[in-house]
């Protein structure tokens, strides 16, 4: 019954033409497939599955986004590891978590990341640069739009709600101008969560969207999947 329950609460979702949902009473392990679904939509999607076990009192262990074969080749050893990783993750709210296959990047990927929390970028920019990352502070959009057009980086990591030039319009120039490289990937750090700012960060060509607070861990992961 909770089942079609869930397949109903997700129909009435735009992006989910089919849901496939099968639980294993033994493992207690619930997966639900969405074929044809890229990263983003399952992404996406998988919030209001969270808010619907939630509510419903039937979520006990963690939640993993997954799409395949953008994070890895659909083999049972890489639906085997991500379970193992499910299971051994220690969560306490049920975060969401992205897989992507073990192992590292290569090189040292460049990241301008824009936040007026000046805090929160020396704590980023500390982490991730003890990863190998080559992480650059900007506290409005301005300063990160400048840092763009020096640095050419692989990744920029933005607030919406910033001064001088918000995170939209930013996004916005990346995407229009012709100066600046308009295929690095953008990823949406915010205080911001209604589904409509998701939606409209998606449009205008962002990979992937974070409401704060966040864990370091799955911001982390994401990173790692978009620069894969």
């Amino acid at each position: 019954m909770e089942l079609q329950d869930l397949e109903t609460r997700l129909g009435l979702e735009k992006a989910a033409p089919a849901v496939m949902p099968s639980y294993d009473p033994v493992e207690k392990l619930l997966i639900v497939l969405l074929p044809g679904q890229p990263l983003a939509s399952a992404h996406f999607l998988s919030l209001p599955v969270r808010d619907f076990l939630q509510r419903a009192s039937l979520l006990e262990g963690n939640v993993t986004v997954a799409s395949f074969p953008e994070c890895a080749s659909p083999d049972p050893e890489a639906f085997a590891e991500m379970i193992a990783m499910t299971q051994s993750q220690e969560t306490a709210e049920q975060e969401l978590q992205v897989y992507c296959p073990l192992g590292g990047l290569n090189g040292a990927p460049s990241i301008v990341m824009i936040d007026q929390n000046a805090d929160l970028l020396d704590f980023m920019q500390a982490r991730l640069g003890m990863q190998g990352y080559d992480v650059l502070p900007a506290q409005d959009g301005l300063e990160g739009l400048h840092l763009i057009r020096e640095a050419s980086p692989d990744l920029v990591i933005t607030e919406l709600t910033l001064p001088a030039l918000d995170g939209y319009q930013l996004i916005h120039r990346i995407r229009q101008s012709r100066e600046l490289n308009r295929s690095c990937k953008i990823m949406v750090l915010t205080d911001l969560g209604l589904d409509r700012e998701v939606s409209k960060c998606f449009d205008l060509g962002v990979s992937d969207v974070i409401r704060k607070p966040f864990s370091p861990v799955e911001l982390e992961a994401r990173i790692r999947r978009l620069l894969a």
